[in-house]
């Protein structure tokens, strides 16, 4: 036992002597070769890297601590630091230490500063080491020169801040990542590379100070040439503003919640691409509250732009699902063209209604459903208006108008006429007073079935069936707003009964095949449409059947009235004659 103590011992002062030598030798580097390491560094980096003082000190490990780091800003980019730091720790191996190699087992750097800044001419990093990049670096003298073998095995940052100004535009980001902090990289170079980090990005813009969202992530690279691995981006509510994205007008802070970005790193990216997966509980974007969102895209760099080809887009929209695929290209201004399908299953119609009409969220109830197959030129407005061609069919299930009633309000169009216009509407209140007292309308079902030609949305059959009527109509709405349309309304067969049999006077001009059948037209704009009889077509018609029962009349007074063994030739002479009456009277009562 006494021997084995012993022994215990002097291995004991051996690892002793060891690292007392190390440390020596390691402290007589640094202070001998301090300016040369900065030279060094400098020659590198191609910026002014200076240091105020390096020791040996212990943390976890031997390890050099560095104080008061600096390097210098390219000129053209500012004045402030490129980076700065108060305390570095840079572990090092004892053994090599011992013939005074420095291998780097490690640094952690503790609350750095890097300032990373875009202009339109590139960025400020991308000259670093360009001195050593222009020509070699001088040659140093044997008595000057010192062995330096550098093996980075592990980088740690802690605290620190991370900030990033985009100068090419007036509307560039300018982020800030505070606490930045990254964990067990490994910077080896010869194997798997693994990064692990975390921080809480905010804006630096005037205003937008309290925009912040707290990411973390992980980079796991499998080869670095060629460059293969995986990217993980995480934030618990990450808000787009922070990027300059702005989807909804006023105060309200559109947010991703529960975020997930997973990125793949593959070999050949102009031929395979790079898939991207987003995933969300939900979020806040363009005025909808969004839920379970489930993207899969394939990015591809090309000529002047970028390829994205969604192979799916799923999410829960006003109680139901949207789902989009197709494929759109990132180009220069003008030229961005897009091939787009989606499909749009159970909606709620006034949730739908309230963000892309504006009107108010209970205006109309009922489920909407559709499939929609839309391409244009570019996804910038003014191009799009241009360019836009496509399909669109959407029906909406059993709801109602809230605070509007159709009836009522075509009714009292009518009675802005003071002829036949009035007449009709006295009719229609004197039978109808409980259909037009209710302040809804009640549908069975709204169907439309659209095409996107020439800037326009022509509607080629859009159907209303409602409980007390049917409305079918033929028209365009142009993609500034602007609504033009002609159809017919028709009454129920129980409202038409009451209606023709109060005005019987009417009726020839009413009544088609026993129903109450209106000219209908259809104006104004998207946000404030108008619906009214065409008085126009109703008084035309009117006049038709007047001067029909007119030229009847006078042609019985003429020929007598019509026997049923009347010859061809009469029945001819008769027709010709009232014809010609007709279109007498025509010419009298006006056209």
């Amino acid at each position: 036992m006494r021997k084995l103590l012993m022994a215990v011992a002097i291995v004991l002062v051996v690892v002793a002597g060891v690292a007392f030598i190390a440390v020596s030798n390691l402290n007589g580097y640094l202070e001998d070769n301090r300016e040369t390491l900065a030279g060094l560094a400098s020659d590198a980096a191609g910026r002014r890297v200076t240091f105020q003082k390096a020791e040996v000190a212990f943390s976890g490990g031997l390890a050099v601590r560095v104080t008061g780091l600096r390097v210098s800003e390219d000129p053209r980019f500012g004045e402030p630091d490129f980076l700065s730091l108060d305390e570095a720790y840079v572990g090092v191996r004892i053994l090599p230490a011992l013939s005074g190699n420095i291998e780097v087992s490690g640094i952690r750097l503790d609350a750095p500063s890097i300032r990373v800044i875009q202009t339109v001419d590139g960025f400020n990093f991308e000259s670093l080491g360009g001195r050593a990049a222009e020509s070699a670096p001088p040659v140093a003298t044997e008595e000057e020169s010192a062995p330096l073998a550098l093996a980075i095995a592990a980088l740690e940052i802690d605290g620190g801040t991370l900030v990033y100004e985009d100068r090419t535009s007036p509307e560039g980001l300018a982020l800030v990542i505070d606490d930045f902090t990254s964990t067990g990289t490994d910077l080896a170079l010869d194997g798997p590379i693994a990064i692990d980090f975390s921080g809480r990005t905010r804006s630096s813009k005037s205003g937008d100070e309290a925009l912040g969202s707290d990411v973390e992530g992980a980079v796991r690279l499998a080869a670095l040439d060629p460059l293969q691995g995986t990217v993980v981006l995480e934030s618990p509510s990450l808000q787009p503003a922070l990027f300059g994205v702005r989807l909804e007008e006023g105060d309200v802070i559109e947010h991703v919640d529960a975020l997930r970005i997973d990125a793949e790193l593959t070999p050949d990216p102009a031929s395979s691409g790079v898939p991207v997966s987003v995933r969300s509980a939900e979020a806040r974007l363009a005025g909808f509250d969004l839920s379970e969102i489930a993207i899969d895209v394939n990015y591809r760099s090309a000529a002047n732009g970028s390829a994205v080809t969604f192979d799916q887009v799923a999410v829960g929209l006003a109680g139901g699902t949207v789902e989009l695929d197709g494929d759109v290209f990132l180009g220069p201004p003008g030229a961005s063209p897009f091939d787009l399908r989606a499909k749009v299953r159970d909606l709620d119609a006034g949730e739908f209604a309230a963000v892309v009409m504006g009107v108010p969220a209970d205006a109309v109830t009922g489920t909407l459903e559709g499939d929609l197959d839309l391409a244009g030129d570019s996804l910038e407005w003014e191009a799009l208006k241009r360019s836009l061609v496509g399909k669109l069919r959407l029906d909406v299930g059993a709801g109602a108008l809230e605070q509007v009633n159709v009836l009522d309000t075509l009714v009292g169009s009518l009675a802005v006429d003071p002829g036949l216009g009035q007449l009709a509407a006295a009719s229609i209140r004197d039978v109808l007073p409980e259909a037009l007292a209710a302040d809804r309308t009640p549908f069975d079902g709204i169907g439309m079935a659209l095409e996107v030609l020439d800037g326009t949305i022509h509607a080629r059959d859009l159907q209303i069936a409602a409980h007390d009527f049917e409305i079918d109509v033929v028209g365009k709405v142009a993609l500034d707003g602007a609504v033009s349309a002609d159809g017919t309304f028709r009454f129920s067969e129980a409202l038409s009964e009451k209606v023709l049999a109060k005005a019987k006077d009417l009726a020839p001009v009413l009544g088609q095949d026993g129903v109450v059948t209106l000219p209908l037209h259809i104006g104004g704009t998207t946000d404030s449409p108008t619906l009214a009889p065409d008085l126009t077509a109703l008084s035309g018609k009117a006049k038709d059947e007047l001067k029909n029962k007119a030229a009847r009349t006078l042609t019985d007074k003429i020929f007598g009235k019509r026997k049923g063994g009347d010859s061809a030739e009469e029945e001819a002479d008769r027709s010709a004659t009232e014809n010609l009456l007709r279109e007498g009277i025509g010419r009298f009562l006006g056209r």
